[in-house]
């Protein structure tokens, strides 16, 4: 641990002695990696290659959450989520948010603030999501993307969404990663404690 209490991170990082490019499409790309650790062992790494994504808590003038349910093929389901959206090439993630926002809730934000991000499943992935605090909401949608169905926004108080999350009703990891998050910033829109 680091004087601050941070884990330290191991010193070297593994080289990259050779990266395969295995499959490509639109959305993603997988490599097979084979590095080799500091130690000198070497082993083979699958790694799905994604552009980065926005995720967006959007507070209404009452301070609800306004979420969105999306069905999320992989997960064969309609999730509640907070609005997301995949960053365009060479679009900053601010931008990716705003319009993402008014695509999936029909809504602007006067305020759009970036309040931290992560790593989605950095064991095999690197997407990597910025997330956002919107706020001063004006209705000024944008039409949603041709290969999604996203039902019109619901708006949940922060404690509603809590509640859902703790009963399993939330199941989607930027809205739940969004919460906690919020919740140890003390941010606008974290439930109480």
């Amino acid at each position: 641990m680091s004087d601050d209490g941070a884990p330290e991170l191991p010193r070297p990082l593994p080289t990259v002695l050779s990266a395969e490019r295995v499959l490509s499409t639109q959305l993603i790309d997988v490599d097979r990696d084979r590095i080799r650790f500091p130690d000198g062992h070497e082993a083979e790494r699958i790694v799905v290659r994604h552009p980065g994504a926005v995720a967006i808590v959007a507070l209404d003038e009452e301070g609800r959450w306004l979420l969105v349910r999306q069905y999320r093929h992989p997960a064969r389901r309609v999730l509640l989520e907070v609005p997301a959206g995949t960053l365009e090439p060479g679009e900053e993630p601010d931008r990716t948010a705003a319009r993402e926002l008014r695509e999936e809730t029909g809504f602007a934000a006067a305020e759009l603030e970036r309040i931290g991000g992560f790593y989605t499943a950095p064991g095999f992935c690197d997407e990597y999501i910025h997330l956002f605090l919107a706020r001063g909401l004006t209705a000024d949608p944008l039409p949603q993307d041709q290969d999604e169905y996203i039902e019109d926004p619901i708006a949940l108080s922060p404690v509603a969404v809590a509640r859902a999350a703790a009963a399993g009703e939330i199941e989607d990891a930027k809205t739940l990663s969004a919460l906690a998050l919020l919740g140890v910033r003390g941010e606008p829109g974290a439930p109480p404690r």
